[in-house]
């Protein structure tokens, strides 16, 4: 059997309390239903500001923070 996409929110509440990605894939094995969620490969990009998901160091704040240990170091 291949498997379905569906949306989160078709799932009955029992069901749809487990889950946490919007998309879930539906396929049979060995003669089980199986739900997986399905995980955009950038998803955790589009929350991430600069290095560091909770935003208070910026990539680039981190980089002149580096620049200058060096420069302290001799």
């Amino acid at each position: 059997m291949e498997s379905v996409i569906i949306d989160r929110e078709i799932l009955p509440e029992p069901i749809f309390s487990y889950v946490h990605s919007e998309k879930i894939r539906i396929f049979e094995e060995n003669g089980n239903v199986v739900l997986s969620p399905v995980v955009e490969k950038y998803a955790i990009l589009e929350k991430s500001f600069g290095m560091f998901s909770d935003g208070k160091l910026s990539s680039e704040n981190f980089i002149k923070a580096k620049k200058n240990e060096k420069e302290l170091e001799g």
